[in-house]
């Protein structure tokens, strides 16, 4: 669908309307006709005309653009435009692009002005204008037709104007529209401009300013890079007012671009194999225009006397290189851009048979604590080893401690996870894990089925959801047996990772389907599921999720096929962790206290050659009839209280591990993943606060969840929100908490953020 850029402000000639004057209208006499519709009784159409900017008309919850709103006026004046004051606090439901229609009677309607209102930032709160030449009418109505950040529209204060100087003259106004124009390059071909007038009269253009030359509609470039301004004019007739607009592009010098290229592969570590093998080459390469102006034609490898062109996947290419010969080769990966620039990166490799056992270090003594340098996560890179069948084991070993810090080690058991970056840039789970109650301990893990993954420049990240004071510190070596392995290739591809409400009356199963395709290369492939429980209480039916029992079921294109038992047994503990405080001896979903999480392994090895639908089922008996959701639930009755918000969650990462003696590459068959990579940005107001507040943050679609945690990390309520707008719209109660100092934690599938509240 094209763009359309909207006339701000119409006008006829700029001297005559200097003479003109707007001036408001008064509101005793209006009313409100129509609204598309209200959020409650608190937030009804009137309240965007009774002069008080404190209450304002909200569009109703799930209600998208077009909104619309229409107000009598009380009787006829010569209208010439409209202000909108926007909601004041929160700052969120602006609306952006709109058009103004007037009426006599109420029922026949012009449309006379429209725009789009600017806003500097969401913070912007100012008045926003609309002006148009002055047409005698009673009835106004606004359409809006999109949002600034979301999908509501709200009006703190209407005001309409009036033209006393320029009286209307029975013509009307027109709106000139332009089709978008992409930025251009400075030795672009000439190209048409596209615009209208919505009663279809006739256009003229004018270049208003920057390196371009116009005749009739068609616009050609000077060659000079810069702002191109382009003006289209109506002149008007004795049915319609003169009208004009203008549109802005850049015109770009294209020539002082070139590409960036990266690869995973060093020259650190040798390649290490037993016999000339293939080995995947993973490159990116990116540049930073549009890539209507630019792309990456291809990437290309020197090696020797060769030119090789890499394969394009989806985010990165890679070249499969079998090494002619043992010893030194040089590489040289060159990206080409379509402007004809390069970017040249080379390494020296040595190819070696000669190899053997050694431990590589990665996180070393890196500190995690909340308001720290590394708050709750920690991002870092590593070199290792590169090889293909030389290694038959690698073992991790997780080294946790209490760090030097006020507090030394946090007290409560923390969800955590070490994450490793595809070669396409997604998130893969390494390693998941609980923090103990209080003390260090040492674990270790067989990551073996990651082997594809730890390999060349590889880019680390941890989580701990840590709060208040104390925090950990972490070590993690990585050992690499020598050995011939079963078999010398494999691939990681992700097939579910996110959190999961469980019970939730609304949705039962919601789990995505994820459809696994097993190449004919495979010849070994597994399903290395990972699922921690978390949630508990009175509340809580069943006292899930942590603490319930749970047994769910993987279905391959809808039959019943693995089932797991979602329950761990943690006295003794299982990593061996002990000295721990706290209730670290009660068994939980799938995981302990002071534990690595263990995956659940299943096979799918008879499916290799074939694309089925996986299905991961939750305990298909269980219901939280605590709920918020479950209509039947009534606090104090059924429940104690069933806006508790402390629902029970899965945190859910599926995996599909694939083996094969031919080589296989990543990104074949990608899941539909989630990055979890994005850190939201939250603001509170007022803070402080009288437990009364609201919470905006960056916009998300999809079930996030908004936690409020004490000073030492105890979470005291849980909130579930569909998109950012309903957040901002909720107003937060937490009167009855003690006065001091507390944190709000907002979690999803694509990222986590932060916020410290004070309650006075």
């Amino acid at each position: 669908m094209k763009k359309i850029y909207f006339l701000v402000v119409l006008l006829s000639n700029i001297q005559l309307w200097a003479q003109c004057d707007i001036l408001p209208v008064n509101s005793d006499s209006w009313s409100i006709l129509y609204t598309d519709s209200e959020w409650s009784a608190d937030y009804l159409g009137e309240f965007a005309i009774d002069g008080d900017p404190a209450t304002i008309w909200h569009t109703g919850s799930g209600v998208p653009y077009p909104h619309e709103i229409q107000v009598d006026l009380g009787a006829e004046y010569p209208v010439s435009g409209i202000g909108i004051l926007p909601r004041q606090n929160p700052t969120n439901a602006k609306v952006k692009a709109h058009e103004i229609f007037l009426s006599s009677d109420g029922i026949n309607w012009l449309v006379q002005g429209g725009g789009v209102f600017n806003y500097s930032d969401e913070n912007d709160i100012a008045l926003k204008q609309s002006t148009f030449h002055a047409i005698e009418a009673r009835y106004i109505k606004i359409l809006g037709l999109s949002g600034y950040a979301d999908d509501y529209m709200g009006i703190a204060e209407l005001e309409v104007y009036q033209d006393l100087v320029c009286s209307p003259t029975g013509q009307n106004n027109q709106l000139i529209t332009f089709d978008e124009i992409l930025d251009k390059g400075t030795e672009d071909d000439p190209f048409e401009v596209i615009a209208s007038s919505n009663y279809g009269l006739d256009l003229t253009f004018e270049i208003v300013s920057g390196p371009a030359s116009i005749n009739d509609n068609t616009i050609t470039l000077t060659g000079d890079p810069g702002i191109v301004e382009v003006r289209a004019l109506q002149a008007g007739n004795d049915e319609y007012y003169p009208s004009e607009n203008t549109i802005n592009f850049e015109v770009i010098d294209l020539s002082l671009y070139y590409p960036e290229v990266t690869t995973t592969f060093i020259d650190d570590f040798p390649l290490e194999m037993p016999s000339l093998m293939a080995y995947p080459i993973y490159i990116k390469s990116s540049i930073i225009v549009s890539d209507d102006l630019i792309n990456i034609q291809q990437v290309d490898l020197q090696i020797g006397d060769d030119t090789f062109t890499a394969e394009e996947q989806d985010g990165f290419y890679y070249y499969l290189w079998t090494p002619t010969s043992f010893g030194n080769h040089t590489i040289d990966i060159k990206a080409i851009a379509s402007n004809g620039n390069e970017a040249v990166i080379s390494r020296n490799i040595d190819v070696t048979d000669t190899y053997t056992n050694q431990t590589v270090g990665t996180l070393e003594d890196v500190v995690i604590e909340f308001g720290g340098d590394n708050s709750r996560w920690y991002y870092g890179t590593y070199n290792l080893p590169q090889f293909v069948g030389a290694y038959n084991n690698l073992n991790a070993f997780l080294d946790v401690e209490c760090p030097n810090i006020g507090g030394g080690c946090d007290d409560w058991d923390r969800w955590a996870h070490i994450d490793i970056k595809a070669p396409d840039g997604n998130w893969v789970q390494l390693i998941r894990y609980i923090t103990p109650y209080g003390v260090g301990c040492d674990h270790e893990l067989d990551v073996t089925d990651y082997s594809s993954l730890l390999q060349g420049q590889v880019e680390f990240r941890v989580f701990i959801d840590t709060w208040g004071t104390g925090g950990w510190q972490l070590t993690l070596d990585i050992d690499y047996t020598e050995g011939t392995p079963d078999f010398p290739y494999s691939s990681v591809t992700e097939a579910w990772d996110g959190s999961y409400s469980f019970g939730n009356p609304a949705n039962l199963q919601p789990v995505e389907t994820y459809q696994a395709g097993l190449i004919d290369e495979v010849e070994a492939s597994f399903l290395r599921l990972s699922n921690t429980g978390h949630g508990w209480g009175s509340n809580n039916s069943g006292n899930a999720a942590e603490f319930f029992n749970a047994y769910h079921f993987i279905d391959v294109d809808g039959e019943q096929t693995f089932i797991q038992h979602l329950w761990n047994d943690c006295n003794p503990n299982p990593d061996n962790c002990t000295g721990q405080q706290g209730t670290w001896q009660y068994n939980r979903a799938g995981w302990c206290p002071g534990a690595i999480a263990p995956p659940n392994i299943y096979d799918l090895t008879p499916y290799i050659g074939t694309s089925v639908n996986l299905d991961y089922r939750f305990h298909p008996t269980y219901q939280d009839y605590c709920h918020p959701n479950n209509p039947d639930c009534e606090s104090g009755v059924t429940c104690s209280d069933c806006n508790d918000g402390y629902n029970p969650v899965y945190y859910v990462d599926g995996q599909i591990i694939n083996y094969s003696s031919q080589p296989i590459v990543y990104g074949n068959y990608l899941g539909v993943n989630s990055n979890n990579e994005l850190i939201f940005n939250i603001s509170i107001y007022p803070n402080p606060s009288n437990g009364f507040f609201n919470i905006f943050t960056d916009s998300f679609d999809g079930n996030t969840r908004v936690t409020v945690h004490s000073i030492d990390g105890s979470l005291i309520k849980s909130y579930y929100f569909n998109s950012s707008s309903e957040l901002s719209n909720t107003k937060f109660d937490l009167s009855n908490l003690s006065s001091g100092i507390y944190f709000i934690n907002i979690d999803n599938k694509k990222g986590t953020g932060t916020k410290k509240i004070i309650i006075e």
